[in-house]
């Protein structure tokens, strides 16, 4: 490791109201590479006759990172709060350019090719994302598992969720315009914070392009901070928590018409498939898959609601027209229809087992009866709850 410690010819740095670009590195103990990594942002805004600045968001270095920032001239900015995410949002927030690029300080991105994302940034985009599989990626750049697993699928399933064109989703290379990536209200401390800029840009109606650029391998010694599994999970948490049509809506809905039409069937009759008869134990799987669907709905809806009332995403036409029809009132009542149905069904069948003299009955028969009256009775009361709570997250 050196240290630079004679002094070094900084150049003159542009106004506050001058700076273009802004480009951030997050660092942790980067001692190795960090000053590569700055020389070559500076050759690119000298070369390039950009106005802009250099800031290494510090994230509690201990090995001369912080020194080495301040002798080659970089913003030095000191974030307390721990993780990939929390440096990148100080850095961010502490930066003067109208555009920032963030790459990560291990030299694995090429600081002196930016230009692309400059051009992406000056000629409307709003957030301009790096394409490594486009772009090339240098021979044990990237980890087996990360290059036809982790990144694929991952990728794969944010553009799927989110219909979205980003081939390359965790790209640490890529542009932005500062003031609509502030207005996102960033809030993850970890990696998933990669996930959650593309994610909610894209919610948002930001206007995302993407340009091929380059991975090499690092120029570290020690292992790097990413955790395979760990942050693989926390991206995958993330894409999920943030997608609740599918998470929630989609397989409740799924679930309660297979279930429900089950239970439709053969609360009157048997159906044979062959040598194989569904009757009085299939109904009861039936109504088990109905009321796990109408929880997933339920669950659909108020994560949705959530989601709109709390600013984590914007609102959607579908779910204004929720919010118009919809009142606790109207949920209480329809809640309240269904468990006065199933109340009664529960009423004929005691009647039925007093007309027995409360002796043995057939069991299939009371199945046909009991199942869908308690079935009726649970949705009813989960309905009047799930009213409730929607009332209390979206006041409206």
């Amino acid at each position: 490791m050196i240290i630079p410690t004679a002094p070094v010819d900084v150049p003159h740095q542009p106004a506050i109201d001058d700076i273009e670009l802004s480009i951030v590195m997050p660092c942790l103990n980067e001692a190795e590479t960090l000053a590569l990594c700055i020389r070559k942002a500076r050759t690119f805004l000298d070369s390039s006759g950009i106005a802009g600045e250099i800031i290494v968001a510090d994230n509690g270095s201990t090995d001369g990172s912080r020194q080495i920032a301040n002798a080659m001239g970089a913003r030095l900015v000191g974030v307390e709060a721990r993780g990939y995410g929390a440096a990148l949002i100080g850095g961010i927030a502490a930066a003067r350019g109208r555009y920032v690029i963030m790459g990560d300080a291990d030299d694995s991105y090429d600081f002196s090719a930016l230009m692309p994302f400059v051009d992406a940034l000056r000629a409307g985009g709003e957030l301009v994302m790096g394409d490594r599989f486009r772009g090339g990626i240098a021979k044990g750049a990237m980890p087996l598992l990360h290059r036809y697993l982790g990144n694929p699928v991952l990728s794969f399933l944010g553009r799927h969720l989110f219909d979205s064109s980003v081939g390359d989703f965790h790209c640490g290379l890529r542009g932005f315009c500062r003031d609509k990536v502030l207005a996102l209200n960033l809030a993850s401390p970890g990696m998933e914070f990669a996930s959650e800029m593309v994610v909610k840009a894209v919610l948002n109606r930001l206007d995302v392009r993407q340009v091929p650029t380059t991975l090499s391998l690092d120029g570290r010694s020690r292992a790097p901070h990413l955790r395979t599994w760990r942050d693989g999970w926390r991206h995958l948490r993330f894409l999920l928590t943030h997608a609740p049509r599918h998470l929630f809506l989609y397989p409740g809905i799924a679930l309660g018409a297979v279930g429900g039409i089950g239970v439709a069937v053969l609360s009157t009759t048997s159906v044979e498939l062959g040598r194989v008869e569904l009757s009085g134990t299939t109904l009861l799987f039936c109504a088990l898959a109905a009321f796990l669907g109408s929880q997933l709905i339920g669950f659909g809806a108020v994560a949705r609601l959530y989601g709109v009332a709390s600013k984590l995403w914007p609102t959607s036409a579908g779910v204004e027209r929720f919010r118009r029809h919809f009142t606790v009132e109207r949920g209480c009542l329809l809640g309240g229809g269904l468990f006065v149905t199933g109340l009664a069904g529960l009423g004929g069948a005691v009647a039925m087992w007093m007309d027995n003299g409360f002796g043995p009955m057939e069991p299939v028969t009371m199945l046909r009866l009991t199942i869908p009256a308690m079935l009726a009775t649970l949705i009813g009361l989960q309905t009047v709850f799930t009213s409730f709570l929607i009332g209390l997250i979206d006041p409206r």
